[in-house]
């Protein structure tokens, strides 16, 4: 008799969910249609009234889509603007659930553990706020999630080429960026939203899938706390902290791209992938804003800067068929923080939360990471086929040690392997030779 009220109890609170739940959903669409009405998004005139139509509702795992027209007298930018106005309009309503009142309950001798375990199971699940995005494509598109996007993705490897970007929205999936079809990616975002980690997640998963082919030229300007663990492995060819260390390791990264350029010129190939050449050659810089000639104090200290740029600039043109992949990270990638060319040639764009839509359209040429909530990894990765909202992983330091033990060589063997360039205190001007 026991078994028989518990199951009662279960089956009858999952079919009361459901109900609920249906409800809701359905509802969801007046509670729109009232928003635009009380928010002014609909347009008055003449003394006709002119109103956002509904043309589709789509229900998927996720939640809902929902496809409008938009009235005569209003853009797209109208109503993302009033973004978060329809989020809280969408989540004022809570519904609470006492499964005390069941008259079920009051006829069945039952523990009251499992009753309450059940209704902080319906609170839960009915009080989870909903999120939702904007876009168009000649028609509003409002699409409402019944969850909420995950604020902690754990870190996993991606493979070869292809690393983790993180956990997308729609799907739930594990998106992976594949450097052999974009090489160059530039990183923008407030700092401790994540461009460090994420950098870190690209060396980690590198170092695990490709271990015998990659190379690094590692550029840390924030004084070598990010990127120092990779000091002395074998697949560092080389590493700097500063300034004139960036010019030594950026010359060396241009030299090692023009020897590959000649090898293929021998070969009579067109690329790599055609060579049949496997190795690939990363230059990161996190930070690239303290390359910034602007900024310099002295004249030397501009040039050295100056200098970098310029190395950064022909290996973003030229690097991509080579076999150079270069990732850039700053705060607010400008185009005298992160040379045009770089940014032009970088079709993968990955932004941060940023404090306002200027800053948005800086790093990604539109707004919208302005609007990213205040969760560490939380990020637009832009394409030049989409945009998508992503949370990035986090990799633990216990991660990036079990990626970099077994690479580790001693630093005398490292050095006999590959002797670095003498450092100079004149820069070497050099003239520009294009791929034929």
């Amino acid at each position: 008799m026991l078994f028989e009220g518990i199951t009662m109890v279960c089956f009858g609170g999952v079919a009361l969910y459901a109900k609920f739940r249906q409800s809701e959903t359905s509802n969801d669409s007046d509670k729109i249609q009232k928003i635009f009405t009380l928010a002014g998004l609909n347009v008055q005139h003449a003394g006709k009234h002119y109103t956002t139509q509904l043309l589709k509702k789509k229900k998927y795992n996720w939640g809902i889509e929902y496809r409008y027209r938009i009235p005569l007298g209003r853009s797209f930018n109208d109503f993302a603007a009033k973004q978060a106005v329809l989020e809280d309009g969408l989540n004022r309503r809570r519904i609470k659930l006492n499964l005390s009142d069941l008259k079920a309950l009051k006829e069945l001798k039952i523990d009251r553990n499992i009753i309450r375990n059940l209704q902080n199971l319906f609170h839960k699940q009915l009080s989870a706020r909903k999120e939702i995005e904007l876009s168009y494509d000649g028609a509003l598109i409002i699409r409402v999630y019944n969850q909420p996007m995950p604020t902690n993705v754990p870190y996993a490897a991606g493979e070869g080429w292809k690393v983790p970007v993180g956990i997308t929205r729609q799907k739930n999936e594990y998106l992976l960026h594949d450097f052999e079809t974009t090489p160059h990616i530039v990183l923008g975002g407030a700092t401790r939203y994540g461009k460090s980690n994420y950098i870190n997640g690209i060396i980690s998963s590198l170092l695990t899938t490709k271990p015998e082919h990659v190379h690094f030229y590692l550029i840390d300007l924030k004084g070598g706390v990010e990127l120092c663990d990779y000091e002395n492995i074998r697949q560092t060819e080389s590493i700097a902290y500063e300034p004139e260390e960036a010019l030594v390791t950026l010359k060396q990264a241009y030299q090692k791209m023009r020897s590959v350029q000649e090898r293929l010129r021998n070969k009579g190939k067109k690329n790599v992938q055609e060579a049949g050449i496997p190795e690939r050659y990363f230059i990161i810089i996190d930070e690239a804003g303290e390359l910034n000639p602007s900024e310099a104090v002295t004249a030397a200290e501009k040039k050295i800067k100056e200098e970098c740029q310029t190395y950064m600039s022909q290996i973003a043109r030229l690097g991509a068929g080579l076999g150079f992949r270069q990732i850039l990270a700053t705060q607010y990638p400008t185009g005298d923080v992160i040379p045009r060319q770089c940014k032009q040639n970088s079709d993968t764009k990955i932004c941060f939360r940023v404090q306002n839509g200027t800053a948005s359209r800086v790093a990604l040429d539109n707004e919208g990471a302005e609007k990213l909530p205040q969760v560490k990894g939380r990020a637009i990765y832009q394409t030049a086929d989409n945009s998508i909202i992503v949370q990035t992983p986090v990799i633990t330091a216990a991660a990036i040690q079990d990626a970099v033990k077994i690479n580790i060589v001693a630093k005398k063997e490292k050095d006999h392997e590959e002797p670095k360039p003498e450092r100079r205190e004149h820069i070497v001007t050099f003239k520009e030779t294009r791929l034929s």
